[in-house]
């Protein structure tokens, strides 16, 4: 279920093409880069600091992946855009989703609350008068939460621990850095009632020996 906020007259063309124009991009997360609507920001380029997300065939992959699949485990480096992606992956999903619970955590409430703002800057980058999005409280996203009211939705920020998430039911949860958490190994333990409850479990991190490794290579121990 998709709500809209806008002051289009009901049952007009103009209307039809912004019902048109959202239900693309609800329909699936890649729809978005693939219309070049999503944009990312790197502070290192002074130049050209917000670019739109690049429009890669690997990229599509790994989204479709994600969609298939409950558990997905990711490495990536620093230009690979694997946070940007997944980002935009989670809003996607508490943006166009009735009922959402979707848990961003990182080594860090700080880090959490960076990758909520990363979120928020996409949102804010939509071409509003062509895409009417679901409106988010407060025109804004707070510390470590993006609320959309109309859609009883939330993205949450939490840091890490295996118990932040015992207590609640999540649509999705996107764990960052997991390789580096002090106690990352014994976290996923937490993560399996999401992916019962038919959620979605998004493991991404620097490559790193250990716990994570195993994960990426399916090494059982």
């Amino acid at each position: 279920m998709t709500m809209i906020s806008t002051s289009t007259e009901p049952n007009s063309p103009e209307m039809d093409r912004l019902v048109r124009n959202v239900a693309r991009i609800a329909s699936h997360p890649w729809a978005a880069i693939e219309d070049q609507l999503i944009y990312t920001l790197d502070s290192t380029n002074l130049r050209e600091p917000i670019r739109k997300m690049p429009n890669e065939p690997w990229l599509r992959e790994v989204t479709e992946i994600w969609m298939r699949e409950p558990l997905t485990v990711w490495p990536k480096s620093r230009r690979m855009k694997m946070s940007w992606l997944m980002s935009w992956n989670h809003l996607w999903l508490g943006m166009f989703h009735e009922g959402a619970r979707v848990y961003v955590q990182s080594e860090t409430e700080i880090k959490s609350n960076e990758l909520i703002q990363r979120m928020e800057f996409m949102y804010k980058h939509f071409p509003l008068n062509d895409y009417p999005l679901p409106k988010l409280r407060h025109n804004r996203a707070l510390w470590c939460l993006m609320d959309f009211p109309l859609l009883y939705s939330q993205i949450l920020g939490v840091a890490q621990g295996a118990n932040q998430l015992r207590q609640y039911t999540a649509t999705a949860v996107l764990a960052d850095e997991i390789a580096f958490w002090e106690k990352g190994a014994e976290s996923i333990g937490a993560f399996k009632p999401t992916i019962e409850g038919g959620g979605k479990v998004t493991l991404i991190s620097s490559f790193q020996a250990g716990f994570f490794r195993d994960l990426c290579f399916d090494v059982q121990k």
